[in-house]
């Protein structure tokens, strides 16, 4: 994975009202810390900071951090560690950013996508992905953009696993070989639309189901009696 540089400048000011303010002027305020660094402040330019994650595959990018005034060893790097966006306006409020070693194993989430023709889909089957992301090890430099699984061939029923993923070479996959990651889920039928019967009901569902009965028929019940009062009264008037 290539560095990518992220300009930015160094933020001597603190608090809510001088993050307010930067924002406002299109600047997005954030910390560095890490590998025993003392935490710095920084602002970057927004539309800088969303190009980024463009670049950012499989949600991670290696950051090259250009700011003025500040000697980064060769060495280092960068890793995007939070991102606070706004609810409201999905507009990034504040960026974490962690300094990591270029000589040192790192642990990161990447993406999982799966490729190739399964036959159960011609079939009617219809394709389930379990899991979407799984941590690896590795250095910075090989994180890889995204695993991959070939699910050519996959029929219905069938599943694989995290021991199917294509995992690069200098990249330990940090999850259990026999961990689900996709699985071909077989037709509906109309026989699995049907209601099910009491007996395939838990026991729950049938106390629950006893108590509605139990409801409707009295409310049945009560509009009977009022609807046979309202005609004894009609009746009542007529002969009268």
């Amino acid at each position: 994975m290539e560095q990518v540089v992220l300009k930015a400048q160094k933020k001597d000011e603190s608090g809510k009202g001088a993050a307010r303010k930067l924002r406002a002027e299109g600047l997005v305020p954030g910390v560095i810390y890490g590998l025993g660094k003392e935490t710095v402040g920084f602002a970057v330019q927004r539309r800088e900071l969303y190009d980024l994650l463009d670049k950012a595959t499989g949600g991670n990018v290696l950051i090259s951090l250009d700011m003025p005034d500040m000697q980064i060893d060769a060495d280092t790097a960068a890793l995007i560690k939070e991102i606070q966006w706004s609810p409201v306006h999905k507009e990034a409020l504040s960026v974490d950013l962690q300094w990591i070693s270029l000589k040192e194993p790192v642990t990161v989430s990447v993406n999982i996508t799966i490729h190739g023709h399964a036959t159960g889909l011609e079939e009617g089957g219809s394709m389930n992905q379990i899991r979407y992301q799984a941590e690896v090890e590795c250095l910075p430099t090989d994180i890889p953009e995204e695993l991959t699984m070939d699910v050519t061939g996959m029929q219905i029923s069938e599943t694989r696993f995290a021991s199917d993923l294509a995992v690069p070479e200098g990249v330990t996959l940090l999850l259990d070989p026999e961990e689900p990651i996709a699985t071909i889920a077989r037709p509906i039928s109309a026989a699995d639309l049907e209601v099910r019967t009491d007996e395939e009901l838990p026991e729950g569902e049938l106390e629950e189901l006893a108590l509605a009965e139990e409801q409707s028929e009295a409310a049945a019940e009560a509009a009977q009696s009022t609807e046979a009062d309202g005609e004894a009264e009609a009746e009542s008037d007529s002969a009268e």
